[in-house]
């Protein structure tokens, strides 16, 4: 049985760009949805991001937990 926390995303948790990814095997990542449109951002950005320029707040009911 594993305890291990779920580590802090950062803005990336309550930013409206993010996207949840689940792999066939159970992980789970967090992907930015800006870098599909706009090459200057990464795709799976190293964890936590504490500034982005392309943050913006999402409503409170789409936050990650």
């Amino acid at each position: 049985m594993s305890t291990a926390k779920t580590p802090d995303p950062g803005l990336c948790g309550h930013c409206r760009h993010v996207v949840r990814q689940e792999s066939a095997r159970g992980g789970s990542f967090l992907r930015c949805g800006l870098a599909d449109e706009r090459a200057d951002f990464r795709r799976y950005p190293p964890l936590p991001v504490l500034a982005c320029r392309g943050y913006t707040e999402a409503p409170d009911e789409a936050g990650l937990p």
